[in-house]
């Protein structure tokens, strides 16, 4: 069986119809969706961009032991495991972090092939002196992000619509398709849209804001508080413009999938459709990203079509990216996975009661350690006093974010700047589905409950035990019951 693996970089599970939003315009995901299985408990593992491609490419968490980094020489990926199995293995991406000069590289070199789509954010691509730039696209609050690359490279390339970046990925896909459908292959398709900068065709802008122009074109809203920075209208067309690239994204995604369903490949293909994390847009008072994983980052949209299981279904077991390894290497008949953290999606599928997770971690590296039983849910911050956090690993370029110390495979981190980012929180999923009422302070034995519990999943997972002291969970009863 062939298996397409779509990622849609900071697509909110709030953004497309199958999740309940009848505002945001999403046709053909949502026609996808109607036939295949919609998770309801789908979680990022590690936040964000890249923490989550190595979670996809090792099938293990990335949080615990490291942050933003390129793979590992003794990394087993999963492009690479189809790759020595004798199938196909392909790769197409416009997330340019993936062949910068940021630590991020090597997630592409274990597949068979692979294809890239210059020009998004800040890949310096186009150097053309005779480019008139218009420096007005920048002129947005205050957030000093370099997104001067994004848009020279776009008015460089771009003549229609097919010349966006999404719209490049997914035909060069499609086309990819054509001459390959006669042999088994795993597609992974890496989409940077709908991340910021947020430049969609007009007409898309104008499904969810018809302003006449004197609100200013935010290409990114600031990672910052609404009040301050946004006014009302500026806050709309923020949101607009974010929902107007979900909707170009949807076209182009519709584009692949009608290639697919006319190359006859539906009753032979395993497709899964997936977002890394959300952002906030509005929500708690912020937008962007960088702060609190609260659900509008944490909680993913995943639609997975299998040809003979699963159609129309909605499992309510808990998922994340780490179970696309072992769900690919289950869906073409490849030996099981060593040592990994995630597990196949299949069985969900075939069974919608089939047991899964009792609650599951997630979160970001030397930041909160957040759990979820699906009645609670836990972001364990760091402790007071600041305790170190390691980094392992043995790539110099993924160690250099750090002041490093004698030890080559570990590094102190420094100081946490954002206290109130990093503060213990607790909530109550059923009675709070917003997150807006902090029982941390209220609820002891809850909150002791779900600390016990995730000490429980941490060891489970062999994850450093330091990183234990830096959340504060070295405590008697906690630590002694585990260790």
């Amino acid at each position: 069986m062939n298996v397409i693996l779509i990622v849609l970089d900071t697509w909110r599970r709030d953004h497309v119809g199958c999740y309940d939003n009848s505002r945001i315009h999403t046709p053909n995901i949502d026609r996808f969706a109607e036939r295949s299985a919609v998770f309801e408990n789908a979680y990022l593992a590690s936040y964000p961009t890249l923490p989550c491609r190595r979670d996809i490419a090792t099938g293990r968490y990335e949080f615990p032991w490291r942050g933003w980094g390129g793979i590992e020489p003794d990394d087993v990926t999963l492009g690479g495991t189809v790759h020595e199995a004798g199938k196909v293995s392909y790769f197409f991406t416009d997330v340019y972090h993936h062949w910068t000069s940021n630590p991020g590289s090597g997630y592409w070199r274990p597949f068979s092939g692979f294809d890239f789509v210059r020009g998004q954010e800040r890949d310096r691509y186009v150097t053309d002196s005779d480019i008139v730039f218009d420096n007005r696209t920048l002129d947005y609050p205050p957030h000093n992000r370099p997104e001067q690359p994004h848009f020279r490279n776009a008015q460089y390339i771009r003549k229609e619509e097919r010349d966006w970046f999404s719209p490049q990925l997914f035909s060069r896909a499609a086309r990819w398709l054509q001459h390959n459908a006669d042999q088994e292959f795993f597609l992974m398709i890496d989409s940077f849209d709908p991340h910021e900068p947020w430049d969609p065709p007009r007409h898309y802008v104008k499904l969810y804001d018809d302003s006449d122009g004197d609100v200013m074109e935010y290409p990114v809203a600031p990672y910052d508080w609404v009040d301050g920075n946004l006014t009302e209208a500026e806050l709309k067309r923020v949101q607009a413009i974010y929902a107007g690239e979900v909707t170009m994204v949807d076209r182009w995604v519709g584009h692949f999938l009608d290639q697919v369903e006319n190359m006859g490949l539906m009753d032979e293909t395993m497709i899964i459709l997936a977002s890394d994390h959300g952002t906030h847009n509005g929500d708690h008072g912020r937008t962007g990203k960088n702060w609190v994983l609260w659900n509008e980052i944490t909680r993913i949209p995943m639609i997975v079509w299998h040809p003979e299981f699963g159609h129309g279904a909605r499992p309510v077991q808990f998922v994340q990216p780490v179970d696309y390894f072992p769900t690919v290497i289950e869906a073409m008949g490849l030996p099981d996975g060593v040592n990994l953290h995630g597990q196949s999606l299949i069985p969900f599928l075939r069974d919608e009661d089939a047991p899964g997770r009792d609650a599951i971690l997630y979160g970001q590296f030397s930041g909160t350690c957040n759990i979820t039983d699906g009645e609670y849910v836990l972001l364990q911050g760091v402790d007071e006093s600041n305790p170190p956090v390691y980094a392992y690993s043995s790539i110099i370029a993924n160690r250099n974010q750090f002041d490093w110390g004698a030890d080559v495979l570990r590094s102190k981190q420094t100081p946490a700047r954002h206290p109130e980012k990093h503060k213990t929180r607790l909530y109550h999923m059923p009675s709070d589905p917003d997150q807006e009422n902090d029982l941390a302070d209220s609820e002891p034995d809850a909150l002791a409950r779900m600390q016990s519990l995730m000490v429980e999943k941490l060891s489970a997972i062999d994850a450093p035990p330091e990183l234990l002291v830096r959340l504060g969970l070295k405590k008697e009863g906690l630590w002694n019951r585990i260790f």
